[in-house]
């Protein structure tokens, strides 16, 4: 799932910061403090639509389990991306040193050779984002269970 804006030539951190600093808690959609500044609202607004239409919420409770579920969802793809681009920046920084020692390397190969020379804020990094994907799935599921047991109750 694609988050992030294309472009940020429009990017002015301390503006975007003001727009969303202090912010409470909001009633429905609550993207401003869900999105960062260089993440595409666009994006999140047409997940959120499509998780609204797949739910089908017909109450306020079941709209904000909605909301609750793409902004998870949201979460999650961001979590992935860290461990993704980690990945991505070790193994091109070690390219040409596997290039060198093993020419015909394969793709886990690489990987291997980049979990094993991540630096320890790197691999912190990609644990934290890990734990965090799977505290989002939990909540997502958890949100999702909550969903159908309030709909199979009779109103």
């Amino acid at each position: 799932m694609q988050i992030f804006s294309q472009t940020t030539e429009d990017f002015v951190p301390s503006r975007r910061l003001a727009k969303t600093a202090g912010a409470g808690p909001l009633a429905g959609d609550a993207s401003d403090n869900l999105i960062t500044c260089i993440e595409d609202p666009s994006l999140y607004s047409s997940l959120r639509d499509d998780v609204h239409q797949h739910f089908n919420p017909t109450t306020r409770f079941e709209q904000h389990l909605a909301d609750a579920i793409a902004e998870e969802l949201w979460r999650k793809a961001r979590y992935s991306l860290v461990e993704t681009t980690a990945l991505t920046v070790a193994i091109e920084r070690d390219w040409e040193t596997v290039q060198q020692s093993c020419p015909d390397a394969d793709p886990s190969y690489r990987t291997y050779v980049a979990f094993r020379n991540l630096d320890a804020r790197d691999t912190a990094c990609v644990r934290a984002s890990q734990d965090s994907e799977t505290r989002a799935w939990r909540r997502s599921r958890a949100d999702v269970a909550t969903l159908q047991a309030l709909r199979s109750k009779p109103r």
